[in-house]
């Protein structure tokens, strides 16, 4: 007889993570203060599809960035007939400017603003606070006017989220980019800035200088760093308005006590920004510091094919609040254990679980064939603090014995008097 096949063990794609209870109740926790904020602020949510158009991640986000050209999760194999280039998503913005868009919220109403929670993806190597499906919290204001008080909103607003969630060291950092010509000035500064250290940069920069050079500021290479920090070019790109815009932001976050932090160097990893942007970093994360990033992006709709409309937001990282959240976050746990003598009146008490259920109180009992001693200790393990025995005497008297775990009593009550008594703990 030959021998069975050995089959390899299971285990988790490297770079996802199974949430266990513990995790998750933390997680839903966090989502759910995330949406209350969010509700505060006059947010409509909206739940859009992990797939999406390769074409709208491209589109929007900038073919010479690293999440097109390193980061896209395609899906090759379930889509080869349709001929259609489907990607996993890997950020939500130009996912939601693209609903926006095909359903014409614009006649609806001038102003919106879309909060959305869910599972992102990407293709990138995997390390700490880096993987390959994450978990991303978002507000997209779209419309109304070009203002620098929706831009505090929406920074107050981030900031809020993380308050609600429980992180306690952050720093909003702030910069401008200015109008699509400021960006083009900066682009062409970083040009002349750049060519003297041609033979230093890296492989990647050295391309980024000729096809995208505001992604050389993002560049992660210690060397590259180092001739980005030496550069000293401030704000001298923006125009009048921009720099004056970016003066009345600064002053409308003094006002509503929003601490902010100038960092001339900051330009975010994406290409549809304009004028505003701001990344909250936390020294609780170490080297892998943002816990959430946004800005303005004035010019993304229309080059999705839509109207002229602004529209400023940000995406919160859930995996990394998690990782600094103070919140302590009790634990589900079942309300009363129904226990009997091995499979006694086992239908009885089943017929009592529900009930019991259908009241609104959590109940569970054994499916083990286990003794009634077995189900005591497996009841205090779960840190269960009832347990309702069901034997022959209880049968006999028509009464349940409901037993006090705390203060090891017990008394004969029937059905009704035990939802009265755990809802009076309650």
């Amino acid at each position: 007889m030959s021998e069975p096949k050995q089959f390899k063990k299971c285990q988790a794609i490297r770079g996802t993570t199974d949430f266990a209870q513990d995790v998750l109740s933390k997680f839903n926790f966090i989502t759910d203060k995330a949406r209350q904020t969010a509700l505060l602020y006059g947010c409509e949510e909206i739940n859009l599809p992990v797939l999406e158009d390769t074409s709208v991640f491209v589109r929007a986000v900038g073919e010479v960035t690293d999440i097109v050209e390193k980061q896209i999760f395609k899906a090759v194999r379930a889509v080869a007939e349709s001929k259609q280039d489907i990607a996993l998503r890997p950020e939500g913005t130009a996912q939601v400017i693209r609903y926006y868009i095909e359903n014409a919220l614009n006649k609806k109403k001038p102003f919106h603003k879309l909060f959305y929670t869910g599972p992102m993806f990407r293709g990138e190597r995997p390390q700490k606070g880096r993987l390959r499906q994450f978990h991303h919290l978002g507000v997209e204001a779209i419309g109304g006017t070009d203002t620098v008080l929706i831009d505090a909103d929406i920074i107050a607003l981030a900031v809020n989220m993380l308050d609600a969630s429980g992180v306690k060291n952050k720093t909003v950092k702030l910069n401008s980019l200015g109008c699509h010509a400021d960006k083009v000035r900066l682009t062409e500064n970083l040009k002349t800035a750049l060519a003297p250290y041609k033979d230093e940069l890296c492989p990647d920069c050295l391309r980024r200088v000729l096809t995208n050079p505001l992604r050389v500021i993002d560049c992660k290479e210690k060397k590259c760093r180092e001739i980005i920090k030496a550069l000293d070019f401030k704000d001298s790109h923006l125009c009048v308005k921009c720099k004056d815009e970016f003066d009345k932001l600064k002053n409308v976050l003094r006002s509503i006590e929003i601490a902010f932090e100038y960092d001339p160097f900051l330009v975010r990893g994406l290409d549809y920004y304009t004028n505003t942007v701001f990344e909250i970093v936390s020294s609780d994360l170490g080297s892998q510091d943002a816990v959430g990033a946004g800005g303005r992006y004035n010019n993304l709709i229309s080059n999705l094919g839509g109207p002229n409309i602004p529209a400023v937001g940000f995406a919160l990282g859930m995996e990394r609040i998690m990782l600094i959240s103070k919140l302590k976050v009790a634990q589900p746990v079942i309300d009363i254990y129904v226990a009997g003598h091995n499979d006694n009146y086992i239908n009885e008490r089943y017929a009592l679980v529900k009930f019991l259920r259908n009241e609104g109180v959590s109940a569970d009992m054994d499916y083990c064939s286990r003794s009634l001693k077995a189900q005591f200790r497996a009841a205090q393990k779960q840190d269960i603090k009832y347990i309702a025995v069901l034997g022959d005497d209880e049968i006999k008297a028509g009464k349940i014995m409901f037993r006090d775990m705390m203060n090891s009593k017990q008394e004969m009550l029937d059905k009704v008097e035990i939802i009265k008594r755990l809802i009076s703990f309650k």
